[in-house]
């Protein structure tokens, strides 16, 4: 496994990226889906899933239709260029291996749905500003899932609120207390008190009123 000890999780900003996905089938769409809501997402194919076409009608992602199978190094070429990220999802390894390589030209970072490319995209949780990305690197995507569920589980949506509310109390507490430790110690209280966890269960009003008891008491 020595080969990926080079990946690293990092956190991109793609607006504005352009994404080129090749094939219109459920992988292609699941690809889609993940990055539509961030990117400038194509999705080329002669044929597309149900759920391509609804994201396609919808504005979404671009749809091109091309059959890939009779198409050219040239006009592979000319779709690709100025994309940040490649992925070739048709169902054809040697098709893909093809524009792997043409991709590859040009020094597109290049996700393969049936090798190591040289971007790996994880299993995604995303709870509102908390995202968490889970990879084994391609060698067990049925662990990729299966930890994917379990976080689940754990990672509910009040920890969506939970960062909401963090970001507020430290705005206010930047105002009030001088001291950065003295800060961090009050944000820590809040965090670790089941009070604030089960206020969200009632509403966030409630988790924001327990919190800011927690800070008076233990600023007076």
């Amino acid at each position: 496994m020595d080969e990926t000890n080079n990946f690293l999780p990092l956190m991109l900003d793609l607006s504005g990226r352009k994404i080129v996905i090749f094939g219109g089938g459920s992988v292609g769409e699941r690809k889609a889906e993940l990055f539509c809501g961030c990117a400038d997402t194509f999705v080329v194919s002669l044929d597309f899933s149900e759920k391509l076409q609804e994201l396609g009608a919808s504005g979404k992602v671009r749809l091109l239709r091309l059959d890939l199978s009779a198409a050219t190094d040239t006009e592979i070429r000319e779709i690709v260029s100025g994309a940040f990220l490649v992925i070739p999802a048709t169902s054809s390894s040697e098709l893909n291996r093809k524009i792997t390589d043409i991709a590859g030209e040009s020094d597109i970072l290049i996700n393969q749905v049936d090798a190591l490319g040289s971007v790996v995209i994880p299993s995604v949780i995303k709870r509102g500003d908390l995202v968490i990305g889970i990879s084994t690197l391609g060698h067990s995507p049925a662990v990729s899932k299966y930890t994917r569920r379990q976080i689940e589980g754990v990672i509910t949506p009040a920890y969506s609120d939970m960062i909401r509310l963090q970001d507020e109390l430290r705005t206010y507490l930047k105002l009030h207390v001088k001291e950065q430790r003295k800060r961090k110690a009050l944000l820590w209280k809040v965090l670790e008190s089941e009070n604030v966890w089960n206020g969200f269960s009632e509403s966030y009003e409630k988790a924001v009123e327990n919190a800011y008891a927690i800070i008076s008491d233990n600023l007076e």
